[in-house]
């Protein structure tokens, strides 16, 4: 998601970087094209919006999401000392005290929030009504930057590499990362409350079980009740920061091997499988056989075509003499594919282009 400098966009919270250094055997490449300080989904200065073209509200962007921050997670912000985090504690702490979806588990997403955002299909970053609370309107950046959850950390809007990139990063890494919160935040739970009574109540919960919350007409108004928010914290009840902060110090002294220990095997699985999307996203081999993908027309002009493939907001503009040759592509071996297109219309084809074609799924290997 967005809200750090461009220098920075690309980064995982230093939590979850350490840990995915450690899985993965090295850095992730960036992805440049997702620009927060200059936002990639706005028009260009200067310029009119162009036929057919989505675009950002630049003061949401992409940030028409409340994150739910589990308990480790609004822990770390809390512990956060850097001065140019205070008003990202200041929001976390704001949530807290408002007391609508805090439970030990961490800071859920509100029912009114869900109600909005699950019936809203246009209204990614374009709502105000749904912007995030962490949004920080001075400079239109994330306050809990360096503590944002899995979505958050996952999500972009135009991926270097097209296809490929979003399998790495919200088909694999954002599900493994989304697992592992949930997993480590019940482990917390498990450390730090000594009370059956409120394991039985945390157990019953909707948000326990991945279910979602009962709204009703005292959650639409915001109201929780005090006897009701009481039982559930039990022994933690007025010291819900402290059970937060406590909560970060248990996560950040797991390694890596440590914290995937303690996950069942959903996170176990996406581990393997973000191993493997990291391996695709680093690897330049162009497969054989290929034939030409399914693509959405947008605009066709004289020097370009713009087409949608993999994703509405990352279009990608194809010369004509390029778009003349994809029915070269019907199945056939690629190498003879490409000989065929040298012999008749003199043009060799670069591996890189040909890459390309395949990371925004323009070619793609047939599904036999």
């Amino acid at each position: 998601m967005e809200g750090a400098p461009d220098s920075a966009v690309e980064r995982l919270p230093p939590l979850y970087a350490a840990w995915m250094e450690a899985l993965l055997g090295d850095s992730i490449p960036r992805e440049a094209l997702a620009s927060c300080d200059h936002c990639a989904m706005r028009p260009v200065d200067g310029a009119g919006p162009k036929p057919g073209a989505l675009y950002f509200d630049p003061a949401v962007k992409c940030c028409t999401f409340q994150p739910e921050l589990h308990n480790f997670l609004a822990g770390r912000a809390l512990c956060d000392g850097d001065p140019a985090a205070q008003a990202g504690r200041a929001s976390v702490e704001k949530r807290i005290d408002g007391r609508v979806g805090v439970t030990p588990l961490g800071l859920l997403r509100s029912p009114v929030f869900l109600v909005l955002y699950n019936n809203s299909d246009e209204s990614f970053g374009l709502s105000r009504s749904l912007r995030c609370p962490h949004y920080l309107e001075d400079g239109g950046r994330c306050g809990i930057w360096a503590h944002r959850e899995a979505t958050c950390a996952t999500w972009f809007c135009k991926h270097v590499r097209g296809a490929v990139g979003r399998t790495f990063w919200i088909e694999s890494l954002h599900k493994l990362l989304s697992a592992v919160e949930r997993d480590l935040s019940r482990w917390c739970v498990l450390q730090l409350f000594s009370s059956d009574e409120t394991l039985r109540r945390l157990a019953a919960m909707p948000s326990w079980t991945g279910g979602a919350e009962p709204v009703t007409g005292e959650v639409l108004d915001d109201k929780v009740s005090d006897k009701a928010f009481a039982a559930l914290w039990g022994e933690w009840a007025d010291r819900e920061r402290e059970f937060y902060t406590r909560c970060a110090a248990l996560v950040e002294a797991l390694s890596w091997d440590e914290a995937i220990g303690l996950c069942g095997t959903e996170a176990q699985s996406f581990a393997r499988l973000t191993i493997d999307a990291y391996r695709q996203l680093r690897s330049t081999d162009v497969p054989s056989p290929l034939e030409t993908g399914s693509f959405r027309l947008i605009q066709i002009q004289r020097n370009a075509t713009r087409v949608s493939s993999y994703s509405q907001y990352d279009p990608i503009d194809i010369p004509p003499a390029v778009m003349e040759l994809l029915p070269f592509f019907d199945g056939r071996p690629t190498a003879d594919v490409l000989a065929d297109i040298e012999a008749e219309r003199g043009v060799c084809l670069e591996p890189a282009l040909v890459r390309k074609l395949i990371d925004f799924k323009i070619l793609v290997v047939p599904d036999r």
